[in-house]
């Protein structure tokens, strides 16, 4: 029987070498954190059943901090910039970022954002600094849903026409 490829790596499949690692290691490092606190402290004892999602929240919430976050902040910068200045290129060093590059990243982080709100992923889960804190929001999480108080704004469809890409 073959094992299922992480989602980790899924994420960061094609990308350089020295960030794909440190992201892999970041998910690791955390992945390791949570199944002790998720064994060892009853805080956490609801979470028991659920190490799969807990590691592929663990996953997206990594790629959100490290990739997303991190291209969100490229678009507002590359219009703080060209705003401010008589410009539509910026560049660094050799490397020239154009307005139609930015309109890509753009698509990238819009994409993101409305597979998280088709799938009723609240934003906040992706917000912590300390690996508890993910365990912490995510435990709130499954208890708004079980106690139906989880207003879920996604689409909630299943066909994949539906995806943005």
């Amino acid at each position: 029987m073959s094992e299922e490829t992480p989602i980790i790596n899924i994420l960061t499949y094609q990308f350089p070498y020295k960030l794909a690692n440190q992201i892999y290691n970041e998910y690791q490092n955390r992945l390791k954190e949570a199944i002790y606190l998720i064994e060892n402290y009853k805080t956490y004892d609801a979470l028991k059943d659920y190490i799969n999602t807990v590691e592929l929240f663990l996953s997206l919430s990594i790629f959100h901090k490290r990739v997303i976050a991190n291209f969100d902040g490229v678009v507002k910068f590359y219009g703080t910039v060209t705003k401010s200045g008589d410009t539509d290129t910026i560049q660094i060093g050799t490397y020239k970022m154009t307005g139609e590059e930015k309109n890509k990243i753009l698509a990238v982080v819009l994409n993101y954002r409305e597979l998280l709100e088709k799938f009723g992923v609240p934003p906040v889960l992706m917000e912590y600094y300390e690996t508890r804190e993910l365990l912490k929001n995510l435990k709130e999480f499954k208890s708004e849903i079980e106690n139906g108080n989880y207003n879920q704004k996604g689409k909630g469809s299943d066909k994949e026409d539906d995806l943005p890409f």
